[in-house]
């Protein structure tokens, strides 16, 4: 506890933030002596408002209880950032009792750390936290904790969770972590009482659906309630004071983040607290005497005088473009959304930005049959190492040696799967090479097309655009779009480095985009009409609700854009996207064998939405060998 002491006075930078608490402390004891001085007023008016019989005992007695309050809060705070930790039933993690996310973090935390030269600070989640939040205490490296909400860690992926630690290492090098501490066992004194009575209040309320074995819960509500009001005055007055000293200190923190890694990763984590459907709130009720720590605003985005600008502000600060670009989106998605949907206020339409790629126009419909061979050839996929190891033609092994070469076999697979082996003389695509594949099992043309994509070589960015854009309209020639192709396509987008970061969204968002990749998938399959609508029925009862299943109940056959939807599906939250590819590889790759194209959707769909495929394969290749036909 002296060391605490010690480190709080000698920092210098404390002299300022001390100087508002005090003036917060004095005006709190003139408002509460003042109003107590009405009353005794009213009953004796020869009484002074503001100096009374009771003033002497009353400032003492509230000095006093904010005295002890903050001493209370110096001994809890004898083991740093740990204490606080504790203090708020944080748990810490470790690298042996932690899930694949922990991990991660506590990867990216290790990462961090050896980057700028620090002792690696510990971490801790907030269990009952559903909201995406972090906060830093600690009066020195060696006792600084990272702390976490539950809702950070299950919600975020590896660059946005690394936004999230980086801006927290921010502060610890700033040394703006151990100011925060120190400001909490000041502005204790304001808070305590609210905190008291919310802890008393929250002991008569049911946890976990089961009553407490208490006879008065209602009279720790109406006690605790009552505490609470008294202490709302200190809590109204220090969230003012905070306002009023730390508001602006935000979009600093945001700017300096972003300089100090380098890179845009805390935008794409204030993009998904933006979309998340519990924000950034935290339910503790030490939410207020904690809101100046945290990464983005802990309480209701409805209270007055929060230290954070909202989410929108903030990244509007970072990149003002962004905000038109969600606005755009925002735009173009309602064009998906169900008809009742649209009657509701718009915010102002910005004009349109300029895109680095778009599809050509006009858009094609959805291919309502799969592009193959002949069924002896679709029937069972072949083993990857087998495919890359089947001997090919020579003119294609030096087609691929060669940059031109590779883009011209990629052009020549794309025109064979859109037109099978009736391509058009006038057709810019080189026949020799086109007879090659076409002597080849149709099987090993998407290997031989990923393989060529690998080897197309950098291209100056208006090249590589009309390169995209001229394999873009061969595989909408005939105005319609299968998704394997789109999904190449997508690869290619990749290799050019002109596939779009994606734009974190909520579920509700983008089901009508879902549904669309269902019944994309669906026309991949080797099944019979019938059965691809019993199918498509299956898959839709486990995303939609009830509601939402009627206005999805036939197949749309508006224009649609493949790759926009892919890419608004990949800023779903982890769990979302594993749940999207979990209920298709239930319902359409589990009762039956699993066609080549079918094969290489689910591995290429598995890679654009960002996980590992390789494992789910082989798994499929094996199910297929033991599938009776």
């Amino acid at each position: 506890m002296r060391n605490v002491g010690y480190d709080f006075i000698k920092n210098k930078n404390i002299v300022l933030p001390v100087s508002f608490c005090l003036i917060a402390i004095l005006l709190t004891i003139f408002i509460i002596n003042t109003v107590v001085g009405l009353f005794v007023f009213y009953t004796d008016p020869s009484q002074s408002i503001f100096w009374h019989a009771l003033s002497p005992y009353l400032i003492a007695l509230l000095l006093c209880a904010m005295m002890i309050s903050v001493i209370y809060e110096f001994y809890i705070f004898r083991n740093g950032g740990y204490s606080l930790a504790k203090q708020l039933g944080a748990r810490r993690l470790s690298p042996m009792d932690s899930i694949p996310e922990e991990s991660a973090a506590l990867h990216i935390n290790q990462q961090l750390a050896e980057t700028f030269l620090i002792e690696v600070p510990a971490v801790y989640v907030l269990p009952d936290e559903v909201g995406v939040n972090a906060l830093t205490a600690g009066f020195s490296p060696r006792d600084t904790a990272i702390i976490l909400t539950w809702g950070a860690i299950q919600t975020l992926d590896k660059v946005e969770l690394y936004g999230l630690l980086s801006h927290e290492f921010n502060k610890i090098l700033s040394g703006e972590a151990a100011e925060n501490t120190r400001l909490k066992i000041l502005y204790s004194s304001l808070t305590t009482f609210s905190q008291c009575g919310s802890k008393i209040a929250k002991s008569g309320f049911y946890r976990a659906g089961s009553p407490r074995e208490n006879k008065f819960e209602t009279f720790y509500v109406a006690v605790g309630a009552v505490i609470w009001l008294i202490g709302s005055l200190g809590v109204l007055i220090s969230r003012f004071i905070k306002y009023i000293s730390l508001g602006g200190r935000t979009y600093k923190n945001d700017q300096k983040t972003r300089r100090l890694i380098q890179n845009d990763a805390n935008i794409q984590t204030l993009l998904r607290i933006h979309v998340h459907h519990s924000g950034s709130q935290i339910y503790s009720e030490y939410a207020e005497s904690i809101s100046h720590m945290c990464f983005a605003n802990s309480l209701s985005p409805q209270n007055w005088l929060n230290i954070h600008p909202n989410i929108n502000q903030r990244i509007y600060e970072l990149n003002p473009a962004l905000i038109q670009d969600l606005q755009l989106e925002n735009l173009k998605k309602l064009k998906n959304q169900p008809l009742f949907s649209l009657f509701r206020s718009l915010e102002e339409v910005v004009p349109e930005t300029a895109m680095s790629w778009s599809s050509p126009q006009p858009l094609p419909l959805l291919r309502l049959s799969p592009i193959s061979f002949a069924i002896k050839d679709a029937i069972k996929p072949l083993n990857p190492e087998l495919r890359l190891k089947m001997p090919r033609p020579e003119l294609i092994e030096r087609a691929l040696q060669t940059a031109t070469g590779s883009r011209e076999v990629m052009v020549a697979i794309l025109m064979i799967r859109q037109y099978r082996e009736f391509i058009p003389t006038e057709a810019e695509v080189s026949r020799a090479i086109v007879d090659s594949l076409l002597n080849l099992d149709g099987r090993v043309h998407i290997s031989i097309f990923q393989q060529a994509c690998k080897n197309i070589g950098g291209m100056p960015t208006t090249v590589a655009r009309q390169f995209l854009m001229k394999l873009a309209r061969i595989i909408q020639e005939d105005g319609e779009i299968g998704l394997l192709d789109a999904l190449l396509l997508e690869c290619v987008k990749y290799e050019l480095n002109l596939l779009p970061a994606h734009t974190p969204t909520a579920l509700e968002e983008v089901k009508p985009q879902i549904v669309r990749l269902i019944d994309a998938l669906l026309h991949v399959q080797q099944i019979n009409s019938g059965n691809q609508l019993e199918v498509r029925e299956r898959i839709l009862n486990r995303i939609l609700t009830a509601q939402e299943l009627d206005l999805y109940n036939e197949i749309s056959d508006e224009p649609i854009d493949l790759a926009e939807i892919l890419n608004d599906i990949a800023g779903l939250l982890l769990r979302d996207r594993l749940s999207i590819l979990g209920i298709a590889e239930a319902c359409l790759w589990s009762d039956r064998i699993v066609t080549q194209d079918e094969l290489d959707v689910m591995e290429l769909l598995y890679w654009r939405l960002g996980f590992e495929a390789e494992q789910v394969v082989q798994q499929m290749l094996k199910k297929n060998s033991l599938t009776i036909l």
